[in-house]
């Protein structure tokens, strides 16, 4: 197996044993044998916790942040985000219950501290969404930051104590996400 698969493939255990188990559940000798390989082969990839801990918080990154549809206004490009976080949050994928889990499990100043940056990366996409809405004044003027960063923090709070047997109305957003909209555009949604 080259280099790159082996490493796809490592992560993608240490992904699944995360979400199943929690990160505490995940030693290097766990994830080896998971895996089939030895631990030192496991070494050569991730030299110790902090580089596995920071390679599966980043490859979850790339799945909890998805880029707007460019083809949408600014409205309705935050509106499918917005769905797309909320079917995440109410189905959760694998990474999305990594995420999940490292809000609640690290707690480490280190790995709180590369959590914290891969979700102000996630927030990029929709700082640079909501600057473009506030351009052609479909968002009100906030601070976009701030604005990005209460709505991943509502995306990820609905996923962690929303109701899961109640899903909203077809095509309605739950009422935290719902209030955010609507504080953010210049009319009603």
């Amino acid at each position: 197996m080259r280099k790159g698969e082996r490493k796809r493939q490592l992560l993608a255990q240490a992904r699944a044993l995360i979400a199943a188990e929690g990160f505490r559940a995940v030693t290097p000798q766990r994830l080896a044998e998971a895996a089939g390989v030895s631990t030192g082969r496991l070494a050569r990839y991730f030299p110790d916790e902090a580089a596995l801990v920071r390679a599966v918080l980043s490859d979850a990154r790339a799945e909890l942040c998805p880029a707007p549809d460019p083809a949408l206004d600014p409205g309705g490009q935050l509106q499918a985000l917005l769905d797309r976080h909320l079917a995440a949050a109410r189905e959760p994928s694998e990474s999305f219950r990594v995420v999940l889990r490292a809000l609640v499990e690290l707690t480490d100043a280190d790995r709180r501290a590369e959590l914290n940056a891969v979700l102000l990366e996630c927030t990029e996409p929709l700082v640079r969404l909501l600057q473009a809405g506030q351009q052609t004044g479909v968002f009100r003027r906030v601070d976009a930051q701030v604005a990005a960063w209460e709505i991943l923090q509502a995306v990820l709070g609905y996923a962690l104590i929303g109701p899961r047997d109640v899903p909203p109305a077809e095509g309605e957003p739950a009422p935290p996400l719902d209030a955010l909209l609507h504080g953010l555009l210049k009319t009603d949604v």
